[in-house]
């Protein structure tokens, strides 16, 4: 289950997400899971 989240994110950061949304034709949400997961993954955080 998701849990609803929010926070604040600098202008550069939201457009980011935009396009990499777009691009991808994912959710901005999934652009978010899969950023976070992939930066756990690199720092070997589980």
């Amino acid at each position: 289950m998701k849990t609803p989240t929010s926070f604040r994110l600098s202008e550069e950061a939201r457009a980011l997400i935009e396009r990499i949304s777009a691009t991808l034709g994912i959710s901005q949400a999934a652009v978010i899971e899969m950023a976070v997961r992939q930066l756990a993954k690199k720092e070997k955080i589980e």
